[in-house]
């Protein structure tokens, strides 16, 4: 939730941090083999497969055994995340909210920063 009660939809830091180091990490990534695609913002497409991927690790840890990231058995969950997104996007506040996002991902990815730590923990020092 956001300060105004909005809910912040995709916004899960693994998203991000699987974004930033997929796309934008290496001199091999996608973003800058492609950065008329990804250099103003992070593509609707890019943020689905990132999910999906996620989708993948997450069924092998229930499943308790490797699974195949293919096509034809993701292929829906892609199109749903893409679904959700256009849904965000039908929603003045949501659709600013996801683009804030992309756009932040992509810069975070064009300037060489990480989103999290590798391992995604942290501690508080209180």
């Amino acid at each position: 939730m956001d300060e105004e009660g909005h809910t912040n939809n995709l916004a899960h830091p693994m998203l991000s941090t699987l974004i930033i180091n997929f796309f934008y990490t290496g001199t091999n990534a996608v973003a800058n083999l492609f950065p008329e695609v990804f250099e103003s913002k992070v593509p609707h497409p890019a943020v689905a497969f990132a999910a999906t991927a996620i989708k993948v690790a997450l069924d092998e840890v229930a499943e308790g055994k490797e699974v195949t990231f293919k096509r034809d058995v993701y292929a829906d969950v892609y199109i749903d995340v893409l679904g959700l997104m256009a849904k965000c996007d039908s929603s003045v506040v949501h659709h600013a909210k996801t683009k804030a996002l992309h756009v932040q991902w992509a810069k975070i990815g064009r300037n060489g920063g990480s989103a999290r730590t590798m391992t995604g923990f942290d501690v508080d020092l209180d």
